[in-house]
């Protein structure tokens, strides 16, 4: 569920960055944003002009909550809104759950991965984990 709600406010952060670049990226109040399925990727935006963060690397995040199904998404590194890193973000936004652990890795640690399958297999080469899981 958290790797949901991570790729949701990576896109939304996304989104608002495309907005404050004058980017004329318009959404309509009448037509609601698509639903993040499982293994939605967040959108990618351009930098804004005062943040120089590439969003590169791509990442692969991972969370095994035991109430809900094990999923998993890859996201990019930058959140331009906010001009931070995904991997600093990464703690202040993993489920705290009973049981959830929630895992990043690098995507080229993970050639082949498939962040559609239901239960996500475990990652390779993880570089952080959180939640009251782990």
């Amino acid at each position: 569920m958290r790797t949901r709600i991570l790729a949701a406010a990576l896109a939304a952060a996304s989104a608002a960055a495309l907005a404050a670049c004058g980017s004329g990226a318009a959404t309509s109040a009448a037509v609601p944003p698509p639903a993040a399925g499982p293994a939605t990727a967040a959108a990618k935006a351009a930098p804004s002009p005062s943040c120089a963060l590439k969003d590169t690397p791509t990442y692969i995040v991972r969370d095994d909550d035991p109430g809900a199904s094990v999923l998993a998404s890859d996201v990019g590194n930058a959140d331009y809104g906010n001009c931070t890193t995904m991997l600093s973000n990464f703690a202040a936004t993993v489920g705290q759950a009973a049981g959830e652990c929630t895992t990043v890795a690098l995507a080229s640690d993970n050639p082949g991965y498939n962040v559609n399958a239901v239960p996500a297999p475990p990652l390779k080469g993880v570089i952080m984990s959180a939640g009251p899981g782990c």
